[in-house]
């Protein structure tokens, strides 16, 4: 694999000089990725099981691996579900880094960047400037929230 195709070199330089954590869904790649990093196998990756096409929980504890002098990675185990309820479905979107700058170019306040016109998310994502997955993803869980807090869960 080279480095230059898959942003390798642009993530080392992204976590140098910090501690940082990979965490997601088991079987997701978080294992693989770091072994990219080291172009060796430090982390035992898994398999997707048959059955479910789910990942298997191969990580079972945190390691710290150290990069770098002063840049450090820690590899966690996987999770099956993941809940963000704490986050108001209006303020979804700040917590989006990519989203941030095109917010303010939205026409009404309170847009959800879903369903309205004129607005600055949706033309980014036109524009190639925000991935369409992040964007389709947000959508999903603005939906979660915003059913969370019509129902009351």
């Amino acid at each position: 694999m080279q480095n230059k195709v898959c942003g390798i070199d642009d993530l080392k330089n992204v976590l140098k000089g910090k501690i940082s954590a990979f965490s997601g869904n088991s079987g997701v790649g978080k294992s693989t990725l770091l072994n990219n990093l080291f172009e060796n196998n430090k982390a035992q990756e898994g398999s997707i099981s048959k059955k479910n096409k789910k990942g298997k929980n191969t990580t079972t504890t945190v390691t710290l691996y150290e990069l770098e002098q002063n840049t450090y990675i820690a590899d966690t185990p996987g999770f099956s579900n993941f809940e963000i309820y704490e986050i108001e479905s209006k303020n979804l979107a700040q917590n989006y880094i990519e989203f941030r700058n095109y917010i303010e170019k939205c026409e009404f306040v309170g847009c959800t960047h879903i369903k309205e016109q004129n607005c600055g998310i949706k033309k980014a994502l036109e524009d190639n400037k925000i991935s369409k997955q992040r964007y389709e993803r947000y959508i999903k869980i603005y939906e979660i929230l915003k059913d969370k807090e019509e129902h009351k869960w």
